[in-house]
C-alpha cells in the first residue's frame, strides 16, 4: 500500500456511535474543507445500526483517503477519544462530532492558528446551533478567550476553562497531562467519565499557563452544531457532579496536591453539598425544557418551566444567556 503524504501534521477524528441518520451530512461537509491535507480517522464505537456501512458507502461514492476503526466493545465518548490520543501519530488532532456540519474554513482557520504560536496547545472557534432536522435555531456556543494575555488571567485565577467541542489541540501535551481521563469512574450508567470530558482535559492543560502555554478560540463562527430534543433526558445532575469534580481538582493542583478519581470525590461529599447540587441540577433541567416547551409554541408550560429554573438557581439563566447566546 502507498504511504499517503499530508502537508498538515493533523488528524481529523470522528467518533461515531448510532450515526447513520447524520454521518453523510458531516462527512459532505468534510469533503467541503477549503484544505485536504489532514487525515481523516474515524472510530466506530460499536454502533447498533448501519452507521459503518454508511461510511464505507459515502466513500465509494466520494473517494478520499480514511481509516475506519470498529472498537470491539462500547466504551462511550471519552474512551473514544482517548484511543485517538493514544493511536494517532500526528501533533495534533481535532475532533468532529458525527451530526454536526462544520463551514468550510473550520480545518483551515483552526489549524493556521495553533500553528501561528508555538504557545498556543488548542484552539477552537463559534459555533451555532441547528436543530436535529438542520434547521436554524437561535443563539450558539461562543465561548473561549481570544487571546494569550487573557488566557493567562483566567488560568491565574484558577477559573475553569469551557471550550466548545470543535477544537483542535497539540496531541503530545494533551497525553502529557493524562489525555482525556478513562480511569477512577464507577462501572455501569450514567457513565461519567463521558461528562465534561473535554473541561476536564482542557483545565489540566490549563495548569501550563505557568510554562506560557495558551488554550484560545478563533471568534468566527466555523461549524453547526446540532441540538436534539432528546437533550431534555441530559444528566444535569451528573454533569454538575463532574463539574465540581473537575473544579475540586483543579484546586487541588494548584495548591501542589493530588487529584482526586472521580469515585473517592464522590465520596467525600457530604449530604448537604450533594442536595444543594440536586438543586442546581433541577435549574437545569427545568431551563431545558422551559426551552423546548418554547419552541414548540406551549408558552404557559414554558413560563412556569423557566420561572422554576430561576427560583431554583437565579444566576443559572444569566449565565447560560452570557455563554450561549451573547457574542462578545
Amino acid at each position: 500500500m502507498t504511504k499517503l503524504s499530508f502537508q498538515m501534521d493533523l488528524t481529523l477524528a470522528i467518533c461515531m456511535y448510532n450515526a447513520r441518520n447524520y454521518i453523510r451530512e458531516t462527512l459532505s461537509c468534510i469533503m467541503a474543507q477549503t484544505s485536504q491535507d489532514f487525515k481523516l480517522l474515524i472510530i466506530n464505537d460499536c454502533s447498533t445500526d448501519d452507521s459503518a456501512q454508511v461510511v464505507e458507502d459515502f466513500f465509494k461514492e466520494n473517494p478520499r483517503q480514511y481509516e475506519l476503526v470498529n472498537l470491539p466493545v462500547n466504551g462511550g465518548l471519552c474512551a473514544g477519544r482517548r484511543y485517538v490520543e493514544e493511536h494517532a501519530d500526528t501533533r495534533y488532532i481535532m475532533f468532529v462530532d458525527a451530526d454536526d456540519c462544520p463551514y468550510p474554513e473550520l480545518v483551515e482557520s483552526l489549524y493556521e492558528k495553533v500553528c501561528s504560536d508555538e504557545d498556543i496547545m488548542a484552539v477552537g472557534c463559534h459555533l451555532e446551533y441547528m436543530g436535529a432536522k438542520g434547521e436554524k435555531l437561535t443563539g450558539g456556543i461562543f465561548m473561549g478567550c481570544r487571546s494569550k494575555e487573557e488566557f493567562y488571567e483566567k488560568a491565574a485565577k484558577g477559573k475553569l476553562i469551557f471550550m466548545q467541542p470543535t477544537a483542535l489541540y497539540d496531541r503530545l501535551v494533551a497525553l502529557q497531562v493524562g489525555g482525556h481521563c478513562v480511569d477512577g469512574f464507577p462501572e455501569g450508567k450514567p457513565r461519567y467519565r463521558d461528562l465534561c470530558e473535554d473541561l476536564d482535559l482542557w483545565c489540566r492543560m490549563s495548569d501550563l499557563y505557568t510554562e506560557g502555554k495558551a488554550i484560545v478560540v478563533v471568534p468566527k463562527i466555523l461549524c453547526r452544531y446540532r441540538k436534539h430534543e432528546q437533550a431534555m433526558s441530559t444528566d444535569s445532575f451528573g454533569m454538575l457532579l463532574r463539574m465540581k469534580h473537575i473544579k475540586n481538582n483543579l484546586r487541588r493542583r494548584r495548591a501542589g496536591q493530588k487529584d482526586l478519581t472521580f469515585i473517592e470525590f464522590r465520596n467525600s461529599l457530604t449530604a448537604k453539598q450533594e442536595q444543594a447540587i440536586r438543586k442546581e441540577a433541577l435549574s437545569a433541567d427545568s431551563l431545558r425544557r422551559g426551552y423546548f416547551s418554547l419552541k414548540k409554541g406551549h408558552i404557559f408550560s414554558a413560563f412556569f418551566l423557566i420561572m422554576r429554573s430561576i427560583f431554583a438557581n437565579p444566576s443559572y439563566i444569566w449565565q447560560k444567556v452570557k455563554s450561549n447566546l451573547i457574542r462578545k
